[in-house]
């Protein structure tokens, strides 16, 4: 199919320009988080390659500095696509520092060349490491509380997609066989951020909630009457910043609901929700009064409670065992749920959320392991 130069550029230019404004926008306005700082940050790279495009079509040509630049924007995209659902999947870390050295890495043959350059090394370059990114996006998508919601399934089928058309282009370049034109990537790259626009707009409406229409204290609160994940993070910095000022020592109990997705297979989602639900009543009912108590996402959720020993921690695992233990999930339901734990605590951690967190992570996964 051939497509005329101006159809091209409406069919590139303007749907990206909108999207991209768009999404920056409302993420500036009510969703400025990492996740969608990230993705702000891809849909912006995204823009600068449809606009270095536009400009080397109305030109006919372009410096070999815009051609790697367009290059490293094009992977840099979708590599803070992949960086942006990490933190969605509440990964400590976005990574986002691969893309960027890929970016760079797959710019650097474009400029070291002559004025007179072959370009299908840092094409099969700049194809490659786009695909990889794809399918390393829809891998995350596949991963924690994400795996079941519709829209994630959507944007991983997309990235799935194209990460294997945009793989396929870089072999037969490199074979010689095929030379990837504006119609065979231009096009279904603007194709993905469109649809990542809409499911990943959709994706952070559900996880932070009806925010048109909820109070920002409402906001701060799960649907199991514990903190949301940001809510939870935010506070627990204020107390242990003021424990660490008072003397004073802090822990956390970090829990994890056991085989959460088995029961979601065998009973179905309303199973799986009666668990989260019943598991926040038994925190609620369970650890001290003046405990902080949060849902992280996936079924785990965390305690932070001043201790003054290491053996509040402990005391407080015990605690949530025991009412697991003497209650099921569900009235007519003989199902009982277990967890798996982990705790840190500010005697052998630095005073931190993020240390005590890992500290608890670690603890959580030898637990598993035994």
């Amino acid at each position: 199919m051939d497509l005329d130069l101006e159809t091209l550029l409406i069919a590139r230019v303007l749907p990206m320009t909108l999207v991209t404004a768009v999404f920056a926008t409302t993420a500036a306005m009510r969703h400025n988080d990492e996740a969608n700082r990230a993705w702000t940050a891809a849909f912006a790279a995204a823009l600068c390659v449809t606009a270095l495009d536009a400009i080397y079509a109305a030109d006919g040509s372009a410096p070999l500095v815009v051609v790697a630049a367009g290059d490293a924007s094009t992977v840099f995209s979708v590599g803070a696509m992949w960086a942006g659902c990490r933190l969605l999947d509440n990964r400590e870390r976005s990574n986002i520092w691969m893309p960027l050295v890929a970016a760079i890495a797959v710019a650097v043959p474009t400029l070291v060349q002559t004025s007179s350059p072959d370009l299908d090394l840092s094409t099969t370059l700049r194809t490659a490491a786009t695909g990889v990114f794809a399918w390393l996006a829809a891998t995350e998508l596949l991963r924690g509380p994400m795996r079941l919601n519709l829209n994630a399934r959507i944007l991983q089928g997309v990235f799935l997609l194209f990460g294997a058309w945009y793989i396929t282009l870089a072999a037969l370049n490199a074979g010689g066989a095929v030379r990837p034109d504006v119609e065979t990537t231009a096009l279904p790259f603007t194709a993905l951020f469109v649809v990542s626009a809409i499911c990943l707009s959709a994706l952070r409406v559900e996880r932070a909630g009806n925010w048109w229409s909820m109070s920002a204290e409402a906001r701060r609160r799960s649907t199991l009457n514990v903190l949301a994940s940001d809510a939870f993070r935010e506070d627990a910095a204020d107390r242990l910043e003021r424990a660490t000022r008072a003397g004073s020592h802090v822990a956390l109990v970090l829990a994890e609901i056991d085989d959460l997705d088995e029961l979601n297979s065998a009973f179905g989602r309303e199973a799986g929700d009666n668990a989260l639900v019943h598991f926040s009543g038994i925190l609620r009912s369970r650890v001290p009064a003046d405990a902080l108590l949060g849902h992280l996402g996936a079924g785990r959720f965390v305690v932070l409670v001043v201790a003054a020993s290491t053996e509040t921690p402990r005391r407080v695992v015990d605690a949530i065992r025991t009412g697991l233990t003497e209650s099921s999930v569900g009235e007519g339901m003989e199902l009982r749920t277990g967890a798996t734990f982990g705790t840190g605590h500010t005697i052998d951690s630095p005073a931190t959320f993020d240390s005590l967190l890992g500290r608890a992570d670690a603890d959580l996964a030898k637990a598993r392991q035994n």
